[in-house]
């Protein structure tokens, strides 16, 4: 029995549908889904539980009031939702039986059988993640750089080990407490406490957005496991701000999230041309998508209104 967790809103419902039919199509066997939201409509939750019926699954509908993340840090300009924290809440909500659960985002799309993840022993540790593109946030957040950044998008959570330590209650101190450091939302949260306590496995069970650039922005000791799994990938994590479903989306692989998501009646079947300038406006958003960070992005934008006006 597979456990995945997902945490959604309205607006991604269908993002979520296409993900869960990768996941279905290239993983046989038992899986129960776990999907905690924000409020999500019932038609939202009837479209999810036809399909996870239909593939003989089970799901799990965990809702949650928008108040407890309301004032949780998130700017205006960030491009995820408040949903994005609601994993931190993952020990308190799920059944009390449920010991290991993969927590996926919803921009990402399965293509191989993730039973050799899902199998890992992570019994001494808090979860099992890949190591985020290279960065200077294990610095930003105070903790020693040899224990690495993680990307918190898809992470094999030890369940009972981070209901042991209290996680959820640690979170909310820290979010209390330290609210002056978070920018990565609950990311850095998740990195803060359980930094050290990550079992760190191969990079084909979460090829981020970033490895596709020209150059592939990763770490140099990961360049020959990145040039074995291009290609063909276990998993595939859109996690930029220009995700599949915008229009001029760049990433070479963004045919497979709508090989899914036009399967189904409500899917996604082509992109939208208001995509990220919802949050961003170009050129901030073309920045974003080459390395840059939000404020280097807004800087650049604005020399280049400025060039023009003159």
């Amino acid at each position: 029995m597979k456990n995945i967790i997902c945490g959604i809103d309205d607006q991604y419902c269908q993002h979520c549908g296409a993900m869960l039919l990768s996941l279905f199509e290239s993983n046989p066997g038992a899986i129960t889904i776990y999907v905690l939201s924000l409020e999500l409509s019932e038609k939202s939750k009837n479209l999810l539980k036809e399909l996870v019926d239909s593939y003989q699954k089970q799901i799990h509908f965990i809702d949650i009031p928008s108040e407890l993340v309301l004032n949780f840090p998130m700017k205006s300009t960030d491009y995820p939702s408040l949903a994005t924290y609601l994993r931190l809440f993952i020990p308190q909500l799920l059944p009390f039986e449920v010991d290991k659960a993969l927590y996926v985002d919803s921009d990402i799309i399965f293509k191989k059988d993730i039973s050799a993840l899902y199998d890992s022993d992570i019994t001494n540790y808090a979860l099992a993640g890949m190591e985020d593109a290279p960065n200077q946030n294990a610095l930003r957040l105070g903790f020693p750089e040899s224990d690495l950044y993680f990307n918190a998008g898809f992470v094999l959570l030890n369940v009972k080990y981070l209901r042991d330590m209290d996680f959820t209650n640690k979170a909310m101190a820290y979010i209390r407490d330290c609210r002056e450091k978070i920018v990565l939302h609950d990311q850095d949260v998740l990195n803060a406490l359980l930094h050290g306590k990550v079992l760190f496995v191969p990079i084909k069970w979460n090829m981020l957005d970033c490895f596709y650039r020209k150059p592939p922005f990763i770490a140099k000791k990961y360049m020959r496991e990145l040039h074995e799994n291009l290609d063909s990938p276990a998993v595939i994590h859109f996690s930029g701000p220009l995700k599949p479903w915008h229009h001029g989306c760049p990433h070479p692989l963004r045919k497979e999230y709508f090989n899914y998501s036009r399967k189904l009646s409500w899917g996604c079947q082509s992109p939208d041309y208001y995509y990220v300038f919802s949050a961003f406006k170009f050129p901030v958003s073309l920045f974003i998508w080459l390395g840059c960070t939000l404020e280097k992005a807004e800087r650049l934008d604005r020399k280049i209104r400025f060039k023009k006006k003159r």
